[in-house]
């Protein structure tokens, strides 16, 4: 565990990172535990979004058509996560699809350490009957929008944050 870290989210046309698009990014970056910079992009895609991901994040063509391509964005992403450790929610998903946009534009894969709030919870809260961001969210009560990247990534960093607790009470039994 970690107190210098980036927390990150993403949110795509679908699910599959061969063929969908990435829409949003969006970080936080932490210093000693303590928020010192957020960083949020919609991204033009270049193709329609699905009824489904506008029904689902809100996102809708119009938002998004005057933004930004990823050529421009995931540089400046680059640039704003620096070599810090990087916190995500299911960051297999999430870092497959950047890695997969970094090889496209002929670019080196991430190297930054990953830390999975995904696994770390099924590893502290063994009490979940299901581990979806959108559910601990409600288990905590954390008042975050969803299915947008800033305040997923506001969620995620609650549940590491609630993890680390875990994992130093754990350490004193």
């Amino acid at each position: 565990m970690v107190d210098d870290y980036v927390v990150f989210d993403i949110e795509t046309t679908g699910l599959n990172k061969d063929i969908d698009k990435i829409i949003e990014i969006g970080a936080l970056k932490y210093r000693n535990n303590i928020l010192i910079d957020e960083f949020n992009y919609l991204i033009n895609p270049k193709i329609k979004l699905p009824e489904i991901i506008t029904t689902i994040t809100g996102i809708k063509d119009k938002d998004l058509v005057t933004q930004d391509t990823i050529e421009i964005v995931l540089p400046k992403f680059l640039d704003f996560i620096e070599d810090l450790p990087l916190v995500a929610h299911n960051a297999e998903f999430d870092l497959g699809f950047i890695n997969k946009n970094l090889n496209d534009l002929k670019l080196d894969k991430l190297s930054n350490k990953k830390i999975d709030t995904l696994a770390l919870a099924r590893i502290y809260l063994p009490q979940m009957y299901n581990y979806k961001l959108e559910t601990l969210k409600k288990y905590f009560n954390v008042k975050q929008i969803s299915h947008r990247a800033v305040g997923d990534c506001h969620t995620t960093n609650y549940v590491y944050q609630e993890c680390k607790k875990r994992t130093k009470a754990y350490s004193f039994q």
